[in-house]
């Protein structure tokens, strides 16, 4: 079986949003093991705001109407621009891993991308509704 291939029949197992999202979570948490000691509070951050990116897409994937589909890809951008956040400071924080926090920003950009067309999506598909 490929790793492409939803192994559920789950909205959000068929969104590229949610595909790229949990690459994006998967990259964070070995980037987070590679912080050094003192800096928990922005590795715990970091790990959290991502998760709950691809938690919201999920979230909003398997809801029905376009209003709380739509509420929930807003919700998953915001964290998600959070994720952005946390690693800008670990590039000024955290040296050693700059150039791998810069790489994940560009990966944290295309999932807020993505967020941002399934939102108009789903406000469309409202207003035509």
């Amino acid at each position: 079986m490929s790793d492409s291939l939803p192994i559920t029949r789950f909205a959000h197992q068929r969104l590229d949003a949610y595909r790229v999202a949990v690459e994006l979570f998967r990259e964070v948490e070995l980037l987070a093991a590679a912080f050094p000691r003192g800096h928990a509070d922005l590795k715990d951050q970091l790990r959290r705001a991502t998760a709950v990116t691809v938690r919201h897409i999920a979230e909003g994937a398997n809801r029905h109407e376009p209003r709380d589909k739509a509420a929930r890809f807003v919700l998953a951008r915001a964290e998600c621009g959070e994720s952005e956040c946390a690693l800008e400071l670990s590039e000024l924080a955290v040296p050693s891993c700059a150039g791998r926090a810069r790489q994940l920003r560009i990966l944290a950009d295309r999932v807020a991308a993505m967020l941002f067309g399934l939102i108009r999506r789903e406000r469309a598909r409202l207003e035509a509704g």
